[in-house]
């Protein structure tokens, strides 16, 4: 059996591989930057079993290339880059990496949240332009996280992790979800959709993108938005309109934004997101640690593992699948 693995991933996982399953050919993109659509359709040929990362789309036009494909295991938390109605049609198994990037982005989350409010870009960008010529008063004021109101969309494990962190920081926290929360902890409170967008000094998204969530910020939420209040983003980029993301911070109805995550990625380079002062971005590195991109790609192998074992993944996306695959 073939596996290919579409992007470069921890030396030890594929020792892992070669040692565990000696029987599997191995097929591992390592060159820079990220595998083409037309390499990984060639590549998709003579698949067996494929470790996918969020870059590479799992749709239809591939698993038409693909007639050998059993499964493909998603190297992150979400799956939008899967077609699932695709991959039940063509009766291929599909998992992803839950749990193990929770604590990752939990903390670039917070780090963002930092940098916007604190200013942290604009000052050290004076500092290594020669530009600050010493301690002032009111040099680089910006804004404590201490004592504001953290709006938290959505409350899966990223979420989770993020409101421990804010109250460690002293935040009061409001989350929506629409499922019905008990028991949260003291100064966490669930609150409607307008209240959240009216409360909240900063909202912070922490949902999968799906048609209901795409462009869930857009002009209208952001016009209930707080003119003081920052977006973070470290979930998928076409949740945010950017476009009126972009409005709203030239025109002063938004104080800031933290981005992580971006609707075209790489960023296009005319992107006027690279022209706003009172904007934070980074190049979709929530998950960029060590210790977390090692452990995505041994959970990603563990799926396929498994499968070959003749046990069921423990990331299944489409679980109606296993019965016909034992």
């Amino acid at each position: 059996m073939k596996l290919v693995i579409t992007g470069r991933v921890d030396p030890r996982v594929i020792q892992e591989i070669r040692s565990r399953r000696p029987d599997l050919s191995l097929k591992v993109w390592n060159e820079s930057g990220i595998i083409s659509r037309e390499q990984l359709l060639a590549w998709s040929k003579d698949a067996d079993l494929m470790i996918t990362m969020l870059t590479e789309r799992v749709d239809t036009e591939l698993l038409e290339h693909a007639p050998h494909l059993k499964m493909v295991s998603n190297m992150a938390v979400g799956f939008d880059n899967f077609d699932l109605a695709a991959l039940e049609k063509s009766h291929v198994l599909a998992t992803n990496t839950p749990d193990v990037l929770t604590e990752a982005t939990a903390e670039l989350t917070m780090a963002l949240m930092l940098l916007v409010l604190r200013r942290l870009r604009s000052a050290e960008d004076a500092l290594r332009q020669y530009h600050w010529t010493g301690w002032e008063p009111d040099g680089f004021l910006g804004f404590e996280l201490y004592g504001k109101t953290l709006g938290i969309v959505g409350f899966g494990r990223i979420a989770r992790a993020v409101v421990k962190r804010a109250l460690a920081f002293g935040m009061r926290v409001i989350i929506f979800t629409r499922r019905s929360l008990k028991d949260l902890p003291e100064n966490v409170q669930q609150v409607s959709w307008e209240q959240l967008l009216e409360s909240s000094d900063i909202v912070s998204l922490h949902v999968p993108l799906t048609p209901q969530t795409l462009h869930l910020i857009n002009h209208e939420t952001l016009s209930r938005m707080r003119p003081t209040a920052i977006l973070i983003n470290t979930s998928r980029g076409a949740v945010v309109d950017e476009k009126a993301l972009i409005a709203a911070l030239r025109t002063g109805k938004l104080a800031g934004a933290g981005l992580d995550v971006f609707e075209t990625e790489p960023l296009p380079s005319d992107s006027s997101l690279r022209e706003l002062p009172n904007v934070t971005l980074l190049p979709h590195i929530g998950s960029a640690t060590v210790e977390t991109r090692l452990a995505m790609a041994e959970r990603a192998w563990h799926n396929i593992l498994a499968y070959l074992n003749g046990q069921k993944p423990p990331d299944l996306l489409l679980p109606k699948l296993w019965p016909d695959k034992t």
